[in-house]
């Protein structure tokens, strides 16, 4: 089965003249059928995409792996660019979300209302769990958490009855396409936790053939957690690793010296066959 990816948007650019900034795009694209991934923070996707010749308007359709502002700020640039098209997302990914940084509280949730997001699209297609977005490749819906080491992460917060409450995340998701050569898996953020995406991801496909998008693992996560998670990298052995956005420049260093060939560094305008 053939799969293919496009990084449209993330937070190292490739080559000139592609541009970067901090948020995740993937273009997907499996039997010539093509689906997006997130949408990043601005119009970069939209622009990255035009770069690399990819008419936007040959999209399936849009799914947003959680709510953040990285991921869904450039849902309404891309749906200009693509026409009106059905919406995948958590019931949770619209609730406000904010950083805590000390007393500053900084919003970090989709900046638009549903209903704006239903004037520009063909609807919202809300579940919590697994829902087929094409032949054989559906999202994940809520990701079972079953490791010690991937826990809350204390600066993210959502809002419930008014109130700031640590985040649980129940909204983050993943993209997975089953192939006979095991599931390419396209995460977020995994703020749900990398290893507990792909143990749940295992439970149904049975292996892994690939791993794109985000880990999480840049953002102050502790060496423990990072050894744990490269571990159970090494133990599922996907052929290919591309990863990216919140990764995080050490990280990715580790990843390249542990998995050799096997590693790809993710940029923007990297295309990949998986």
């Amino acid at each position: 089965m053939e799969v293919k990816v496009w990084i449209l948007d993330d937070n190292i650019s490739g080559l000139p003249p592609f541009k970067a900034e901090h948020g995740l795009s993937v273009l997907l694209e499996v039997e010539g059928k093509r689906f997006l991934w997130d949408c990043g923070l601005s119009d970069l996707a939209v622009s990255n995409a035009g770069i690399l010749g990819i008419d936007l308007r040959s999209i399936e359709g849009i799914g947003i792996s959680h709510g953040h502002l990285d991921h869904a700020g450039g849902l309404l640039r891309v749906l200009s660019a693509s026409g009106p098209r059905k919406i995948y997302l958590h019931p949770d990914a619209l609730v406000p979300r904010y950083l805590k940084l000390g007393e500053a509280r900084i919003f970090v949730g989709i900046p638009f209302t549903r209903e704006a997001i239903e004037c520009a699209s063909l609807g919202i297609e809300e579940s919590t769990g697994p829902v087929e977005v094409m032949p054989g490749v559906r999202l994940t819906g809520e990701v079972v958490r079953v490791t010690d080491f991937e826990g809350p992460e204390p600066l993210l917060f959502c809002e419930r009855g008014g109130e700031l409450v640590p985040d649980p995340f129940t909204d983050d998701q993943a993209l997975v396409v089953d192939t006979p050569e095991g599931a390419v898996v396209l995460t977020g953020c995994a703020h749900s936790g990398l290893v507990n995406i792909l143990k749940h991801v295992i439970a149904d496909a049975g292996k892994i053939r690939a791993v794109v998008g985000g880990t999480h693992l840049g953002m102050g996560a502790p060496l423990s957690k990072v050894k744990a998670t490269m571990d159970f990298l090494e133990e599922v052995a996907p052929a290919k690793i591309i990863v990216n956005h919140c990764t995080g420049a050490v990280v990715m260093s580790r990843m390249m010296d542990r998995f050799k060939d096997r590693f790809i560094p993710g940029a923007t305008g990297l295309v990949a066959n998986l």
